[in-house]
């Protein structure tokens, strides 16, 4: 017969006499407390070439000088507001004209009217030449001398053309003498130059100017002019 006292074997064993359990052991060893630091660590940063920094703010200086001296210049210009000169050819001659056998022989004498409509700039005029032509057909040109042209000044210049024995198509001698039997000879004359502006000691860049005197008709008689001045395009 089995003890009654005597616990079984596979459940929890109670404490017959009321007492706790004993405490755990512990260790003898004691280790230091250390305190988390409240902020992280981070370590510091490479030092900085200062050569990019340098390069950087040259170049913005840079950039700034051009914007405010490109703004100067456009409120320079504004306020001069520089215009074209007006031409206008006031007379042409054409004598000793002789269209035959593809060779052409002639002079022509032209005077021209210059107006520089500018209240403050004068213009220069540097490498002048004027060609005359037969439809779109080059036959001669000459050089006109440089000059300079106040404000508000007119100035007339002229210029004399010549071709001796020169060698055009069959077409073109036939087309000036077909006009020349109607009575009236027609020629395009064009000018260009190399011209700038100039305010005092100022003067600002050259450019190109081409002018055109489209049509202009002279008697197939005497080779003088019809029709008075003849106002040319300019630009």
């Amino acid at each position: 017969m089995q003890d009654s006292s005597r616990p079984v074997t596979g459940y929890p064993v109670h404490n017959v006499n009321g007492c706790g359990p004993p405490p755990p052991a512990t260790s003898t060893t004691a280790y230091p407390y250390v305190n988390p630091s409240p902020y992280p660590y981070y370590p510091a940063p490479p030092p900085q070439n200062p050569r990019p920094t340098f390069f950087r703010r040259l170049f913005v200086a840079f950039a700034l000088l051009l914007i405010i001296f490109g703004t100067i210049l456009l409120i320079f210009w504004l306020v001069l507001r520089p215009h074209l000169p007006d031409f206008s050819i006031q007379s042409i001659s054409l004598s000793n004209f002789n269209a035959s056998n593809q060779r052409v022989n002639g002079t022509w004498n032209a005077q021209f009217q210059v107006s520089n409509p500018n209240k403050k700039l004068s213009i220069y005029y540097g490498d002048i030449v004027s060609s005359v032509f037969h439809k779109d057909d080059f036959l001669t040109e000459t050089r006109i001398g440089q000059f300079v042209q106040g404000t508000r000044e007119v100035n007339s210049v002229e210029a004399s053309y010549s071709v001796v024995d020169s060698f055009v198509e069959g077409k073109v001698v036939d087309a000036m003498n077909g006009e020349r039997s109607r009575g009236e000879l027609k020629f395009n004359i064009k000018v260009v130059a190399d011209v700038a502006f100039r305010y005092g000691g100022w003067r600002g860049r050259r450019r190109i100017l081409r002018v055109w005197c489209d049509d202009v008709a002279l008697t197939g008689s005497s080779g003088k002019m019809t029709g008075g001045s003849k106002k040319c395009s300019v630009d």
